[in-house]
């Protein structure tokens, strides 16, 4: 069960520093998209993107294993 407790704490550090940098990206937007930059800006963007869709998997996996892994609940209400 540690093991998912640490697994669990790394997958919200890394939510919250993809969120801190989606947050942080619009500042960083070029004027002219189609430059270079702007190239630059949307694939950095699109990868944000696509990180945040697999921590989300991530985490319903992880939560899938924990439910799993924890006692059925018919061995809690008989286990006084």
């Amino acid at each position: 069960m540690d093991q998912f407790l640490e697994l669990a704490v790394h997958l919200k550090l890394a939510s919250e520093a993809v969120v801190e940098a989606a947050e942080q990206l619009p500042s960083l937007c070029p004027d002219d998209l189609d430059s270079a930059g702007g190239e630059a800006w949307s694939r950095i963007a699109d990868g944000l993107v696509a990180l945040n869709i697999q921590l989300g998997f991530m985490e319903r996996l992880l939560r899938t294993a924990l439910r799993e892994s924890g006692p059925a609940p018919s061995r809690l209400a008989g286990s006084h």
